[in-house]
């Protein structure tokens, strides 16, 4: 790994994890991290006089470890001890996937989490180092599937990834609509909106009431290529955020 850390020129690399920037707490990432390889969740099966295996394949994948060595400095104001405190607080305070974010692949985010247990070492209270480690899920969710786009019936989306995307589709309108990508049709009841998350397979109001007794069928997805979006009902509004990714 080359070292981007470089005391002379302040060249250096940048976290964000949980909405808060590494440069916030006096720490410097000084070298790109691996890039991780997910495995895919499978089983093979190995069967008496046949060749090769038999395999179960699930479109799903193990979290993988990104690893950032990071060196953390005092500063007029605050002793290492402070420093390190503060960064130990920043990771260990967040629960649950946060999403993470780096400037060595600045077009995608990740999401996250901190399991700790990572120790810094003191360099006679000048500067502290450590490697931190981080579970995240599988994908590399683009940026540019983070727009919503609104749509009507006709309308077509194209995923130039070769991974099946799980959008986030938001309905505004009354009565009982439907609304399909592809093959796969959802209904729902609508008094005024609706929010339906394919990923989570939810579908609820803001900001936090359960919508789920009102649709029925399959959560839409956007394949590779290009999907064709089908609406009926009295719709006023539609948006779909595809949430692209690569692994």
């Amino acid at each position: 790994m080359g070292t981007l850390f470089d005391i002379s020129t302040n060249k250096q690399g940048l976290i964000v994890y949980g909405g808060e920037a590494s440069s916030d707490f006096g720490m410097v990432v000084a070298e790109a991290p691996t890039f991780e390889q997910p495995q895919r969740k499978q089983t093979a099966f190995s069967i008496p006089g046949r060749n090769g295996a038999v395999l179960f394949q699930q479109d799903a994948w193990e979290d993988v470890s990104r690893a950032y060595r990071v060196y953390a400095l005092p500063s007029a104001l605050k002793r290492i001890d402070e420093v390190v405190g503060e960064i130990t607080s920043w990771l260990n305070s967040k629960t649950g996937y946060q999403r993470l974010t780096d400037n060595f692949e600045p077009d995608v985010f990740r999401l996250a989490y901190y399991s700790g247990g990572n120790d810094f070492t003191n360099e006679m209270t000048q500067f502290g180092e450590s490697t931190l480690t981080f579970t995240c899920r599988a994908e590399r969710f683009l940026l540019t599937g983070e727009t919503a786009k609104i749509v009507v019936n006709g309308d077509t989306i194209k995923n130039n990834t070769k991974f099946t995307a799980k959008p986030l589709i938001h309905i505004e309108g009354t009565g009982t609509v439907t609304f399909s990508i592809g093959a796969k049709t959802i209904t729902a009841s609508l008094t005024d909106y609706i929010n339906i998350d394919c990923e989570s397979l939810d579908a609820y109001r803001l900001p936090a009431e359960n919508k789920n007794g009102d649709i029925s069928g399959t959560f839409p997805t956007l394949a590779p290529g290009t999907n064709t979006i089908a609406i009926t009902g009295t719709v006023t509004k539609a948006t779909v955020t595809p949430r692209f990714f690569i692994i």
